[in-house]
């Protein structure tokens, strides 16, 4: 693997790559994290394909936004960003949770780079549900002397990601005290994005996938069937797919790409 940063616009975009030949394949990551839930997948995946791997605008080692930026905002930054590495060849864009949504706003920005999009844990939200999340579901960390936020930190994955082996939780920690400041940016405007409507006005080809076990994957299946789309489940996992079975997660993407390109 390979680690850079592209210029754009407003500031540098981190990035891991592999591969050298092969399909293109762009990975986008959920909030607060980074590229870094994509490590274990992308050996697997450059075996076959070409793999870009950019940290979301704020996250990781990209360069911030501003703080009340849209969801349109970073996608048209990581787009260009996308565009500049893939050259002339189109990509098929995989998204989880924000990145799902921002894989959906790019594939509406960008129709002519995108070859499809694979889409796990599809933001779907009540109204009730949306307002819940964007007063109470990620507040301000105030770094307290007793190191009280740590432990709320790590309290909060033990909860979402109950499961997770202890070398996986502890990443998810480390990746969003990085960005204590701020990890909530791009959160608060996934909770405002309006996946379901913008999933409408794509062109390119989509599959709608979910952990079994995730909070997202009710919403995910039923937007599936609603669209009239083939949805896939992750058995037996209750998120982190491409963590947690790397090999069922480049299987389920090169099936779908075989469905493109037949």
């Amino acid at each position: 693997m390979e680690k850079g940063y592209q210029k754009v616009a407003l500031g540098q975009i981190h990035f891991i790559s592999a591969g050298t030949t092969g399909p293109k394949i762009v990975l986008l990551h959920e909030s607060p994290l980074s590229s870094r839930v994509f490590e274990k997948s992308i050996p697997v995946l450059s075996q076959w394909s070409q793999v870009f791997a950019p940290d979301t605008p704020g996250y990781g080692n990209s360069d911030p936004l501003f703080k009340d930026a849209g969801l349109d905002e970073y996608a048209s930054v990581l787009g260009a960003a996308i565009k500049n590495w893939a050259g002339k060849e189109k990509v098929l864009i995989c998204g989880i949770h924000t990145g799902a949504s921002l894989a959906i706003e790019i594939g509406n920005q960008f129709p002519k780079i995108c070859l499809g999009l694979f889409l796990i844990g599809v933001p779907v939200y009540s109204d009730q549900d949306r307002a819940d999340r964007i007063a109470n579901w990620c507040p301000d960390i105030e770094i307290q002397s007793g190191g009280e936020h740590l432990m709320w930190t790590w309290n909060r994955y033990v909860n979402i990601w109950p499961t997770a082996p202890l070398l996986d939780r502890n990443m998810a920690v480390i990746e969003m005290l990085r960005v204590w400041d701020r990890y909530n940016w791009g959160y608060q405007q996934a909770f405002k994005f309006d996946a379901v409507n913008r999933i409408k006005t794509l062109s390119c080809p989509i599959r709608i996938a979910a952990a079994e076990n995730e909070f997202l994957f009710s919403g995910s299946k039923n937007l599936a069937i609603d669209l009239n789309e083939v949805f896939t489940t992750f058995l037996g996992l209750d998120g982190q797919v491409p963590l947690r079975d790397p090999e069922l997660f480049s299987t389920e993407l090169k099936a779908f790409l075989k469905t493109i390109l037949r």
